[in-house]
């Protein structure tokens, strides 16, 4: 590659019902970030406000200190191993759209719609509501110590949370990103702060908490994979070196080295942080308090405890920022190829924004909030986003498979088969259990809502049926959010349409 340009196939036009095909120059991405680069990406897509939430919930359902650590240490190697099938997924596939693109490329319309349609409505909400219910405990920690917060307090600071970052969103983007900066380093700061006190009082012979640790470890099946749900929320991100794997330098040889030795640290920083957790607070004392970083800042850091809830508050609040800016996309992809109301795909003819869609998972994310409960949320995300995964990977499987003789870059990444089928058999493992023993509810709920989505499909999209006065809420709508229709999407991978 370096930078050269190169002669590809494009399907532009038919005539009398026949593809044309013109041969075109296109300059291929240069190859420019290394493997410290691509290390770095890794770890600041992954190192969230995750591992400010998820210990308690690993702790909850795999019953003891000593099995919550080896489920952390696991989810480790399941978010490498997934990780290895979606960065060679970034070399076949260089598209914007997500999850939403690799399956609509591999599998078809139907399933992908599906995705959409799940991710537009559940997902990337509930992620968002996750947020800040943890944003509002963190902020009502400092103010009602170990006792909790009235519902209704920590949900209306939620609410509040949400619009304003709907509100920055929309009105000034490049200052909220440039704050991310800020954001990324004051998270950094507190990981810092609880792995090393954590580790001064282990030096000094504090160790009570973790003799029997393994006792009341749970062999329910089910238990355990909820503990896993819980932790791999923490590792979130781990797919996104796909955005970045045409830019790597020795692809081949580089992002393997970028995902094994990104994952091995933060598996690390997040082993010594419940580690510095499990040092100062009992099993109980974890499980009874809602702020766990704080009251464990209360052991620690005395007075200067506030440390803790203003980082893990920036640090959740620069997440959601993120996560809002870049929710949008798979809407966005969605709608202009006819899968979702096209509405929402418009953009503000000035910023550039996709506001309808912006407005429409600030309403969803607000409305989750009434039943809300982070560790039923986080279910429900982690179970939907284990089954797009598994999705994408099968569509992996398939690409791979119409493009067996297809020429390859030497230097192009690519994975031995064992490891996507060793992907989809933990996606498979991970929608299978939450069912065997005591399913939860919000299994139940996605499943159903997922497969609800056929309902729209069919009449909506494949008989392409128009509710009445669609088009005026639509013209309404450009109206009232000073919005314009985008350029329909046609990028559109012409293997796959010829074997689709």
């Amino acid at each position: 590659m370096n930078g050269n340009t190169v002669l590809e196939k494009t399907v532009v036009a038919s005539v009398d019902g026949k593809p044309v095909v013109l041969e075109t120059d296109r300059i291929r991405v240069k190859e420019r970030i290394g493997l410290p680069g691509g290390i770095a990406f890794i770890m600041g897509a992954v190192i969230g406000s995750g591992i400010f939430i998820s210990p308690k919930g690993a702790l909850q359902n795999s019953g003891s200190v000593g099995m919550s650590l080896i489920i952390w240490t696991m989810c480790g190697v399941l978010s490498m191993i997934i990780g290895l099938v979606y960065a060679e997924l970034g070399v076949l596939l260089p598209k914007s759209g997500g999850d939403y693109t690799i399956i609509k490329s591999g599998i078809g319309g139907v399933p992908a719609f599906l995705v959409s349609w799940t991710q537009c409505i559940v997902t990337n909400s509930g992620s968002r509501t996750v947020l800040a219910l943890v944003f509002a405990d963190y902020v009502c920690a400092p103010i009602f110590g170990k006792c909790e917060a009235p519902n209704s307090i920590r949900k209306s600071i939620a609410a509040a949370e949400l619009l304003i970052l709907a509100i920055t969103n929309t009105v000034s983007v490049r200052l909220v990103s440039s704050l991310q900066g800020l954001f990324t380093v004051l998270k950094v700061l507190a990981l810092i702060i609880i792995t090393v006190g954590g580790f001064v009082y282990l030096f000094q012979g504090k160790t009570e908490n973790f003799n029997d640790s393994f006792r009341g470890t749970t062999n329910d099946i089910t238990s355990i994979s909820l503990a896993i749900y819980s932790c791999m929320w923490a590792y979130g991100g781990y797919t996104n070196l796909n955005e970045i794997a045409e830019e790597l330098i020795q692809p081949r040889k580089n992002i393997p080295k970028a995902i094994i030795i990104s994952m091995t640290l933060i598996t690390l920083i997040y082993i010594t942080t419940n580690v510095s957790y499990f040092i100062m607070l009992s099993k109980s004392e974890f499980l009874s308090v809602p702020a766990v970083a704080f009251t464990w800042g209360e052991r620690v850091l005395g007075s200067a405890a506030i440390i803790i809830p203003i980082s893990v508050i920036c640090s959740v609040h620069g997440a959601s920022n993120g996560g809002f800016f870049t929710d949008v996309r798979v809407r966005f992809a969605a709608a202009r190829a006819g899968h979702l109301p096209e509405v929402l795909s418009f953009l503000h003819h000035k910023s550039r924004i996709p506001l309808a869609s912006l407005f429409l998972n600030t309403v969803m994310s607000i409305i989750m909030l009434i039943p809300g409960d982070i560790g039923e949320l986080i279910n429900l995300v982690g179970f939907v986003g284990f089954l797009t995964q598994g999705l994408a990977v099968i569509a992996f499987l398939r690409i791979r498979y119409l493009r067996r003789n297809e020429k390859r870059n030497k230097d192009h990444f690519r994975i031995p088969l064992v490891i996507p089928f060793l992907a989809l058999a933990i996606c498979a493992f991970m929608l299978i259990t939450p069912f065997i023993s005591n399913p939860k509810i919000e299994f139940l709920y996605g499943a159903g809502f997922i497969l609800s989505g056929l309902l729209l499909y069919i009449p909506f999209v494949y008989f392409d049926w128009r509710v009445p006065g669609c088009d005026q809420t639509t013209t309404m709508l450009q109206l009232l959010m000073d919005i314009c229709p985008t350029v329909l999407d046609q990028d559109i991978d012409p293997l796959m349409n010829e074997n689709l």
